[in-house]
């Protein structure tokens, strides 16, 4: 098991290098990211009460605005007494970092509402990202921040 693990970080690690694009411009910074957070309480999307995210993300983010790469988000909540896993798929089209160096990016995505429908389509999102949280907006409807409690989210 150890060997597959190992074997597979391997792969995606040349896979990453092998498509990420080469640029001249030394002035494009970079969000990367693995990590998990909580919300806090009367966080919600539509029915589903929020308590926390799992998040990945490595997006490039370009000195004219435009970016490229994905952000993955898992919101674990419930409704009706039951869990219920909300699940994200991004593909990262704009971004900027700011001077308190914390990076804002958004673009389109699929969000599986995680009732048993069909995952939506076209979804726009935005996140907004730092050292000690997110903050993600899905489809016009913004979510408070999350603090993270694992992992790192670096930008460079």
């Amino acid at each position: 098991m150890k060997r597959l693990i190992c074997v597979l970080a391997i792969v995606l690690g040349l896979v990453a290098i092998t498509i990420t694009p080469v640029t001249a411009d030394s002035d494009a910074q970079s969000v990367t990211g693995a990590a998990k957070g909580l919300f806090g309480p009367g966080a919600a999307l539509g029915a589903v009460e929020l308590q926390g995210v799992e998040l990945g993300t490595g997006v490039f983010i370009e000195v004219d605005g435009s970016a490229s790469g994905t952000f993955h988000a898992t919101l674990q909540g419930s409704s009706l007494g039951l869990p219920q896993e909300i699940t994200l798929e991004g593909k990262v089209s704009e971004g900027s970092v700011g001077a308190d160096g914390r990076a804002t990016f958004s673009g389109t995505a699929s969000l599986d509402l995680g009732d048993g429908g069909p995952p939506l389509l076209g979804i726009a999102f935005s996140v907004i990202a730092g050292a000690d949280g997110v903050a993600l907006a899905i489809d016009s409807t913004p979510l408070p921040a999350a603090g993270l409690t694992a992992g790192a989210v670096t930008i460079e």
